[in-house]
């Protein structure tokens, strides 16, 4: 089986990710996302039912509206929007899906304000062989991540919150 750093690291290495959870206000995880995965080597684009751009960029309404093919997305919303978002990633044949989670892995049914992931989506990547990492941030995987995210991971390691079971 796949380590949570395994599974990032080939999440990052995806050349066109899709960030559903833009937001209108600045300090937005997914604002801050979009901004650093944005490379030369890497197109991120921006995803919210009601803003047409970001960043100067364009925002699109859903999956289905992007012009480009899509190798995998980030999700920093609502855990109800997840499902509908795995939904479009299996008719796209988007294979990558990772749902956002401060406090770790998700491994239990409930939700919280600070996870993205639903349990019925990540068991519908499953079955549909999407590769899904149900919690954690990206931010904490990357090579010059900043001190905060840095100790997270840490944190999550020696407590065994960054295990996929």
């Amino acid at each position: 089986m796949n380590t949570i750093a395994q599974l990032a690291e080939d999440f990052l290495a995806q050349r066109t990710i899709a960030i559903i959870g833009i937001s209108s206000k600045q300090q937005a995880l997914a604002n801050n996302l979009y901004k650093v995965l944005r490379t030369p080597q890497r197109t991120v684009i921006a995803v919210h039912p009601r803003m047409t751009t970001f960043e100067g960029d364009p925002c699109y309404p859903t999956l289905h509206s992007i012009p480009q093919k899509i190798d995998g997305i980030f999700i920093a919303a609502k855990a109800e929007n997840a499902e509908r978002a795995v939904d479009e990633c299996i008719e796209l044949n988007i294979s990558h899906v990772w749902m956002h989670n401060s406090s770790g892995l998700q491994h239990s049914s409930h939700s919280s304000t600070t996870s993205s992931v639903s349990q019925s989506a990540v068991q519908k990547c499953r079955e549909h062989n999407i590769t899904v990492i149900p919690g954690a941030c990206p931010l904490m995987f990357l090579e010059n991540r900043d001190p905060f995210h840095s100790c997270l991971r840490w944190f999550l390691s020696i407590t065994g919150k960054l295990s996929i079971k």
